[in-house]
């Protein structure tokens, strides 16, 4: 690659070189694959929520990994908030996530781990439950939109030679019968 060093400023042309660096490398990462990580981004509440939620959702083999940012919008203090989820399928939460104070117009990301035992269709959903400090503590109960798990997110391109491939498909029972 022909670098051009005139009109270039000194950051520019590091950013240059180190770009360089990390494709002669292998670690740059495509567009391609920026686009698809925007793609597993799921906004979980509306923009006008007190409470704006989304999540970004990671699928390897037979674990999911939910990591979802919570904005605080108010000008209170949230005490006690707490993500709660809830799955119904072949999924099932690890361990309930910590309850968190959050200040006026903060946010917080909150990891969630979920354990898949089939690799059937899934979905998640919960709410976000926090408490305000005004004169009497309120309670207050965000619905989130629900989060579907799909088969297709476990699968992943491999290469089998013919051989194998047509031992295997002589193995399953479905195809003999």
């Amino acid at each position: 690659m022909l670098i051009i060093l005139q009109g270039m400023s000194q950051l520019e042309l590091e950013d240059e070189v180190q770009d360089d660096l990390k494709r002669a490398t292998g670690e740059f990462t495509k567009d391609a694959d920026d686009a698809n990580k925007l793609n597993r981004i799921l906004q979980l509440t509306g923009f006008s929520d007190p409470v704006y939620a989304e999540a970004y959702v990671t699928v390897h083999h037979y674990d999911i990994v939910l990591d979802v940012t919570v904005i605080n919008r108010t000008k209170e203090t949230l005490q006690n908030l707490c993500l709660e989820l809830a799955t119904m399928g072949d999924l099932k939460l690890v361990e309930r996530p910590q309850n968190y104070t959050l200040a006026p117009e903060s946010s917080k990301q909150i990891k969630a781990n979920i354990k898949v035992s089939s690799t059937e269709t899934g979905v998640i959903f919960g709410n976000i439950v926090y408490e305000t400090s005004s004169n009497v503590l309120e309670r207050t109960v965000i619905v989130l939109n629900d989060i579907h798990i799909d088969i297709m997110d476990y699968i992943a391109p491999a290469s089998c030679a013919d051989v194998a491939f047509r031992t295997m498909w002589a193995e399953f029972e479905w195809e003999n019968k």
